[in-house]
């Protein structure tokens, strides 16, 4: 009997956190559930068109994106385990450490740009046009340190669980990263999480088709589950040859604060 996982989409938390949790941690799950039974595994909504098959799960989904996302995560998961990749506590932490000392910075400099701004509206004399400016640029200042919180605040426990398993799974993705670039090389992109070996995903990718490892069985879903790929204006590249292209993966970013 097949095992049922959840979509994509039914699954996730409230919060934009646990959201982000939510999806770094669904395809660990969905990967041991595959794996662990010794049986097939469905993913997604039975209703929905059975658009492709990865190792030994059917994925139903009329949407390409999720379609590459559980096919793209099921592989690196795979590919992770077989070169061996892995996080250290030491590195989960001055990961966790060189976020929150982002953060403070920017509370540091948001502050001051609030008085600042708290010192030019109490001058007297201001045009109105003038005052009016500065104090919507103070109103966005202080959502924006409302937003930070505080320099004490730790957060619930949840939180706080939830920010050491990003910041583990953010370090495993750059590792693997890394390697996909060492093994495949091509041009590196960037990205909010760090830089992204775009081309040496694209051959990898290619290479997991090319050996059945997974399949995409709806042909609609071929033009946008490579559209990512292959479409060079939807990404900012490194300068190919460039200093910060050869060292993108050998410091990790969170180390060099």
């Amino acid at each position: 009997m097949a095992a049922r996982i959840g979509s994509f989409h039914d699954s996730q938390p409230s919060t934009p956190l646990m959201n982000t949790f939510a999806r770094l941690l669904l395809p660990a799950v969905l990967f041991a559930a595959a794996f662990g039974a010794g049986a097939e595994t469905i993913y997604g909504d039975l209703q929905a068109p059975l658009a492709g098959r990865v190792y030994g799960t059917a994925i139903h989904t009329s949407d390409a994106e999720e379609l590459r996302y559980v096919v793209l995560q099921q592989l690196t998961d795979r590919y992770a385990t077989d070169k061996g990749i892995v996080v250290t506590p030491t590195e989960q932490q001055a990961y966790v450490q060189s976020v929150q000392g982002g953060l403070r910075k920017e509370r540091g400099q948001q502050r001051a740009r609030r008085d600042e701004l708290t010192r030019k509206l109490a001058a007297s004399g201001l045009p109105e046009a003038e005052r009016a400016k500065l104090k919507a640029e103070l109103d966005t200042v202080n959502q924006t340190l409302a937003a930070l919180g505080s320099d004490t605040d730790a957060g619930s426990m949840e939180d706080r669980d939830a920010r050491e398993q990003i910041a583990a799974a953010f370090i495993r993705q750059w590792k693997i990263n890394g390697a996909l670039y060492r093994q495949y090389g091509g041009r590196v992109i960037f990205q909010q999480g760090g830089p992204e070996p775009l081309d040496a995903y694209r051959k990898f990718l290619q290479e997991r088709q090319a050996r059945g490892d997974f399949a995409i069985y709806d042909p609609r879903m071929e033009e946008p589950f490579w559209h990512y790929y292959l479409t060079d204006s939807k990404h900012s590249f490194y300068q190919r040859g460039s200093k910060e292209e050869a060292e993108a993966f050998k410091t990790p970013w969170w180390s060099s604060k």
